[in-house]
């Protein structure tokens, strides 16, 4: 076997040994199960792993992946990572009671490409992250943050920012994030869609389920191909005629009332509109890629739009209008009618067509 073969560390929870699980250079650490562990405390607040030993300690130091995944770890001193660092470039810290990165032990880790820290109890970057230049992958999602941390600046290979769930009312400190494809915001407090200026290279925004009230200030994005607000407070589509590389557009459950703006983004495969107020299926015959068309949960009243908004475009594949009108007033007939009007269709709602 090459000498250049990844060397792999997994430790994660099961009953059994600590053993070689193939004759390769990699190695899998695995641990008691810790509702097995005898413990008078709350497990909530007790560290699974034991601080006075090196429990990482017949790992090789060129182990590369790294996962510690749900075991209750609240410090990383007695980890030993340093010893790692010439080699590791995946760390996978999912699921665990940390609060503090200590910038001593990442300093350190330069050769570091995918950090994750989702699911648990950061509060502050800080400096912690500012060596890690070779980073393109991280992940703080469920975690205390309220800021998006300016340490961001510091990492210039960054591909892919995961920040779900966390206490964020603001978009900043993004400004030299320029390499930045992939940002995930979903599940914060922000209120307004701003400084994304500087992400030229953007090619995801997700920021569904916040308290956003306008789309607004995307115009800078040239490369966005999928954009998400589902659950927000948007009324009106509008702010989206620069934005004519789109691809996926995801507006569910919103407050929109009219299907509209949507004339320069010719290149959207998948729409999403379901559970707003849209009385009219309309302003949408130009959009000849389109495969899939949400739009459940509105106010349309009748399928006679299908034939001059729709019947055209070849590559429509998927359309879900259940829990309009059109489908609760007429249960009998409604989906014969869609097939008839769409030959082209495969799927009607959650049901594929049958195909003769």
């Amino acid at each position: 076997m090459s000498d250049d073969t990844p060397v792999v560390a997994v430790v994660d929870e099961a009953v059994a040994p600590v053993a070689p699980i193939a004759p390769e250079r990699s190695a899998r650490v695995v641990l008691p199960d810790p509702e097995e562990a005898d413990s008078d405390e709350d497990p909530a607040e007790e560290g699974f792993i034991e601080e006075d030993r090196d429990f990482l300690s017949e790992l090789p130091d060129d182990t590369e992946d790294l996962e510690l995944v749900h075991l209750r770890i609240k410090s990383l001193g007695y980890l030993r990572l340093p010893r790692f660092a010439g080699h590791l470039k995946k760390l996978c810290l999912r699921q665990n009671f940390i609060s503090h990165l200590d910038p001593e032990i990442f300093h350190s880790l330069t050769r570091l490409e995918e950090l994750d820290l989702y699911d648990n109890k950061v509060k502050h970057v800080d400096d912690s992250l500012d060596k890690l230049s070779e980073l393109s992958v991280l992940d703080l999602s469920f975690n205390l943050i309220k800021t998006v941390p300016e340490a961001l600046q510091h990492l210039p290979s960054l591909d892919t920012v995961y920040f779900v769930q966390n206490r964020i009312s603001k978009i900043s400190n993004l400004q030299a994030s320029v390499s930045l494809r992939s940002l995930e915001l979903g599940g914060n407090k922000i209120r307004t869609i701003e400084n994304l200026d500087a992400l030229v290279n953007l090619e995801e925004l997700w920021i569904g389920k916040n308290k956003i009230t306008k789309l607004e200030n995307l115009g800078t994005l040239k490369r966005l191909k999928i954009l998400s607000l589902q659950s927000n407070r948007i009324t009106k589509l509008e702010g989206l005629e620069e934005l004519d590389t789109l691809e996926e557009l995801y507006l569910s459950h919103n407050g929109v009332q009219r299907i509209e703006g949507l004339e320069h983004n010719l290149k959207l495969t998948t729409l999403d509109l379901g559970n707003n107020f849209i009385p009219e299926l309309e302003n949408i015959s130009h959009l000849t890629n389109l495969q899939e068309l949400w739009m459940s949960g509105n106010k349309i009243p009748t399928l006679h739009a299908l034939d001059s908004q729709l019947k055209h475009i070849e590559t429509l594949e998927t359309l879900y209008l259940e829990g309009n009108p059109c489908q609760t007033t007429d249960m009998a007939g409604y989906r014969r009618k869609i097939i008839l009007a769409l030959p082209q269709l495969k799927q009607i709602d959650a049901t594929y067509v049958k195909t003769r």
